[in-house]
């Protein structure tokens, strides 16, 4: 490699580093707490070198050390909001299953969640893993390596900056996970509130009835037959949710990208 293509190779190589850096904190799957930082740093090494070529020549850094911190962090943040886009649908999934969990009683006991290194509940990580499988079947995973290699066309580095219109689709991004959510749990929710009422009347109607220490089993056998017969219609909404973002991803940071 002479001087000249060094030159030009060490600036897009550290700038681009710091945007697939970002972008494997928050994705998914990449950004998940049981891969080992060292295969992280070494998979962000090699997609950087492979991703360079992408990059427009010519790009230069800043010449000051506050402006080098500043671009830097401009594309470390840009890489987070990448990998968030698509992260709100995984924590959606989660959400409701702890909303489910919450419902029929699972929730009493708690797991290690290996995706987020910390306690998780039974329903919620069986809602995260669903997600996780359908993500890798319709190829998420290569679409996301994709967007993030269009980008670089897209949006130039050192180039993004914060406008309304992105922030209204931030804005967007989390009313729609958080309506997710709610979809997926609104089913047990309404399953549960009969299930209440109908203890409630049994209680009025036989006081001697214990009805607090029989309604937990109920309530939980319930709740899981619901949640065997409501998997495909999840599955089918997590699907959708799933694309949907990873076509608003590809569109902010590729074909729209540059309106800022």
């Amino acid at each position: 490699m002479t001087i000249e293509a060094a030159l030009n190779f060490i600036p897009a190589f550290v700038l681009a580093f710091f945007r697939l850096a970002g972008m494997m904190v928050m994705s998914p799957l990449f950004g998940s707490a049981r891969v080992p930082r060292r295969v992280k740093l070494l998979f962000t090494l090699i997609a950087t070198m492979a991703m360079v070529p992408a990059i427009p020549p010519g790009l230069v850094l800043p010449p000051t050390l506050p402006e080098l911190t500043l671009a830097i962090a401009s594309e470390l943040c840009f890489g987070i909001a990448m990998g968030l886009i698509v992260s709100m649908t995984f924590y959606a999934a989660q959400w409701a299953g702890e909303m489910i969990g919450q419902q029929i009683g699972f929730n009493l006991s708690e797991v290690f969640d290996p995706a987020f290194g910390q306690a998780g509940t039974l329903i919620g990580d069986l809602y995260f893993m669903l997600t996780l499988i359908i993500f890798l079947v319709i190829g998420g995973h290569r679409a996301l390596m994709q967007g993030v290699y269009d980008s670089f066309a897209h949006a130039p580095l050192m180039s993004l900056q914060m406008t309304p219109q992105l922030f209204d689709a931030f804005v967007g991004l989390f009313t729609g996970a958080t309506t997710l959510a709610m979809r997926l749990a609104a089913p047990m929710f309404c399953t549960m509130l009969v299930v209440d009422l109908a203890m409630g009347c049994v209680g009025r109607a036989m006081p001697q009835f214990n009805i607090m220490t029989a309604g937990l089993p109920i309530k939980s056998l319930i709740g899981i037959i619901i949640l065997i017969a409501g998997v495909g219609l999840s599955a089918d909404a997590l699907q959708g949710a799933l694309e949907e973002s990873l076509s608003f991803f590809y569109q902010t940071f590729t074909a729209g990208a540059q309106g800022g």
